[in-house]
């Protein structure tokens, strides 16, 4: 990876508490699942303390629409952000893992529905910016 760029490597859906993928993450009857985001960053950025806004924005593929608000969150490359020095190398690697409630629970309004994830990583000024999607998942 370049010394000053970063990227968005993974955006998964997980049962709670969870680091697996699952296509249907609140099954059985669960009211929430994890959001997983993982990235890189380049050996001079990682640990620069430069902001950056992460926004993560799900859509109903079913309805075509957004189920929930987005969640804009403004972090920078630093530990606090969870950014630590990778075991192999210069660069350094990111994973946050987001609680997501399901609005109206198991079997809510959305149950059935097809929804996806989308990732954002936008730095200060706009010189960094990198874009992920997750894999469809349903909720039950």
């Amino acid at each position: 990876m370049q010394a000053n760029d970063a990227k968005l490597t993974e955006l998964i859906t997980a049962p709670s508490r969870s680091m697996v993928e699952d296509n249907a993450p609140n099954a059985p009857a669960a009211s929430g699942f994890d959001l997983v985001v993982e990235a890189v960053a380049g050996s001079a950025l990682g640990n620069s303390a430069a902001p950056y806004t992460l926004t993560l924005s799900a859509i109903d593929l079913t309805a075509v629409s957004q189920p929930w608000p987005e969640q804009i969150l403004h972090q920078a490359f630093d530990t606090a952000s969870h950014w630590i020095l990778s075991g192999a190398g210069p660069d350094y690697e990111c994973t946050q893992t987001f609680p997501i409630t399901v609005p109206g629970g198991p079997g809510g309004p959305l149950a059935g529905h097809t929804l996806q994830y989308v990732a954002s990583l936008v730095s200060t000024g706009g010189q960094i910016v990198s874009i992920i999607q997750s894999g469809p998942f349903v909720l039950v």
